[in-house]
């Protein structure tokens, strides 16, 4: 299974209620799932997890290929036209980037996505690499929180909607 799986609505609210008819494995590939890594990953990840764990949470509706997600999240033109971003992105001092990253990833993306990203930003090898994390957060930010929350950090960044 090399796919790309994220957590639906649907998964988010049986984490919330502690769905007890999954399995420990199941639970914790649910709570640990998303688009950042191949399905595979992920079950390498947690102990006693196997491929009718993560079969099961498809059938279920709480986790769906990222692809369909993509199709699912607000059309792009909510978003400023991508040239928009970039020059503004372009425009940002490269600290003032990192410092905009590392300060919205946690709240914005969630403990485990926030974290990730912000270990990414410490690790980047510069403003291009930067410039690249920030179109991601975006992505990011569109698929988890929604267009306007996307669009209301594309502002803070300088590009108009």
């Amino acid at each position: 299974m090399s796919v790309r799986l994220h957590k639906t609505d649907a998964g988010r609210e049986a984490i919330r209620r502690r769905d007890a008819e999954l399995s420990r494995a199941a639970r914790n590939l649910l709570l640990i799932v998303d688009a950042s890594r191949p399905a595979e990953a992920w079950l390498a990840a947690v102990a006693g997890a196997q491929a009718q764990d993560l079969e099961r949470l498809l059938a279920l509706g709480y986790v769906a290929e990222a692809a369909a997600a993509a199709r699912a999240v607000a059309p792009a033109a909510s978003l400023p036209p991508e040239g928009a971003l970039d020059a503004a992105l372009q425009r940002l001092e490269p600290r003032t980037l990192y410092d905009l990253l590392t300060a919205e990833a946690r709240p914005r993306l969630g403990l485990v996505k926030g974290y990730r990203m912000v270990l990414d930003v410490e690790r980047s090898g510069g403003p291009d690499e930067l410039r690249r994390l920030a179109l991601r957060f975006v992505a990011e930010l569109q698929e988890g929180a929604g267009a306007e929350a996307a669009r209301a950090f594309c502002r803070r960044l300088g590009a108009t909607v």
